[in-house]
């Protein structure tokens, strides 16, 4: 898992299928996109009636919605390889309904407290 001295980055976080990480970096790094989302389409509503910038934000909301899916995936990779699980099981994330559930249950999974193929627990081993 690349890591800076101070630890890992926000780019290896939401866009990196290499290691793992809690619990608590998963549901932060969804609610950051979340928060993006939010903001996008606040920005929306604001601008109606001016055609251009509708024009703008709709476009940045596709942008969005790319680097989303694809954040997405990457952190539920490694949340799965914290788990001990394999990454392939990031499929859940495309059958509708079973999806929230399946994000849910990761978010309430403790992580494993193993070193496991992907590296070290992402707070240092039980203690």
């Amino acid at each position: 898992m690349p890591q800076s001295v101070n630890g890992p980055s926000v780019a290896w976080v939401l866009f990196s299928l290499r290691g793992r990480i809690a619990r608590q970096s998963y549901i932060l790094g969804i609610s950051f996109m979340l928060s993006l989302f939010a903001v996008v389409v606040a920005r929306i509503l604001a601008v109606r009636g001016d055609e251009i910038a509708t024009e703008f934000w709709g476009l940045a909301f596709i942008v969005l919605g790319g680097v989303s899916a694809w954040s997405m995936i990457a952190l539920t990779v490694k949340r799965l390889h914290d788990l001990g699980l394999p990454g392939a099981l990031v499929l859940i994330l495309f059958v509708p309904t079973v999806d929230l559930i399946f994000a849910a249950v990761l978010m309430f999974l403790p992580s494993k407290q193993e070193t496991n193929e992907h590296g070290p627990p992402p707070f240092g081993p039980a203690g």
